[in-house]
C-alpha cells in the first residue's frame, strides 16, 4: 500500500481512531535515528516562516 493510499484511508477514520493511530505511529518513530537540522537549516526555515507571516500581515499573501 502506498503512502498516499494510507493517508487516504487515515482520513476516512473517525477522529478518535485518527488520534489513536497517530499516537501509535509517533511512539514507533520516536526512536528512529536522524540527523538534527544544522543551524543554517534552522535559520533558513525560520526566515521562510517569518517571511510568510510578514506577507500575510501585509496582505500580500492568502492566509493559511
Amino acid at each position: 500500500m502506498s503512502t498516499t493510499q494510507l493517508l487516504e484511508e487515515f482520513e476516512k477514520l473517525p477522529l478518535d481512531a485518527q488520534r489513536e493511530f497517530s499516537d501509535a505511529i509517533l511512539h514507533r518513530t520516536a526512536h528512529f535515528d536522524y540527523n538534527a537540522p544544522s543551524d543554517e537549516e534552522l535559520s533558513a526555515a525560520a526566515r521562510e516562516v517569518f517571511g510568510m507571516l510578514d506577507r500575510e500581515e501585509e496582505g500580500d499573501a492568502a492566509p493559511r
